[in-house]
């Protein structure tokens, strides 16, 4: 398989940045402070114009990703605009009251994505059985998880990282993120069932066109 590697940027300076290099595609958010929300549609449809492959983030708040019904009918809609406006794809998690992965709601978003490719996000990161959750997503049909193995840092549950690789090998992929660096991708590198990798690139709370080169040179080279 081929390597892919993800750029998360949360303003339109980051993405401008991001652009300008070998990326595979930009998971585009705002608000880092919540851990990424939803970007604005103006933001949406600049970044499209860019021609880079673009999967917004669908997330209305920050906190948990218990959502009513309200909350469902703004993703829908944001969905419904990221599918107009030529996104590639969309990345989302919804569970309900028990951590568990929340089906129904789920597929009502991924009805009207119709086709969009799939990221399930760190939600998965709270779910209580992570093996049974990806069951249940790769039912679902999505593509990937990004996942920092139920830790704070994809480093930290790299065991878990892989293990959960190879039960899904062939049938979805296990995208490693969260303070992903150049200075520790090689542990990921080296599992040949791990293909994508996710990063912010942030150091220092600031986006490292530096650290970015690095990953590229690490991940490509």
């Amino acid at each position: 398989m081929s390597r892919k590697l993800e750029v998360c940027t949360f303003n339109k300076q980051d993405l401008k940045k991001a652009i300008q290099y070998n990326i595979s595609r930009v998971e585009l958010c705002r608000n880092k402070d919540e851990g990424g929300i939803t970007p604005s549609k103006a933001h949406i449809e600049y970044a499209i114009s860019t021609q880079v492959p673009i999967h917004p983030i669908i997330r209305p708040r920050g906190g948990d990703f218990i959502y009513n019904n309200e909350e469902i009918k703004i993703m829908i809609d944001s969905i419904s605009f990221c599918k107009e406006v030529g996104c590639k794809g969309i990345v989302f998690g919804i569970l309900d009251k028990k951590n568990n992965i929340d089906i129904i709601k789920c597929r009502d978003l991924i009805r009207e994505a119709n086709g969009m490719s799939l990221t399930f996000h760190m939600a998965f990161d709270q779910t209580r059985d992570p093996f049974e959750s990806m069951e249940k997503i790769i039912d679902l049909g999505f593509d990937r998880i990004l996942t920092a193995g139920q830790t704070n840092s994809a480093i930290e549950g790299i065991d878990l990282i892989n293990k959960l690789a190879l039960n899904g090998k062939n049938r979805i992929s296990i995208m490693p993120g969260s303070k992903l660096r150049a200075s520790n991708i090689k542990m990921f590198l080296d599992n040949k069932l791990i293909s994508e990798y996710h990063s912010s690139c942030y150091i220092n709370n600031k986006f490292s066109e530096i650290e970015l080169k690095r990953l590229i040179k690490k991940i490509f080279n």
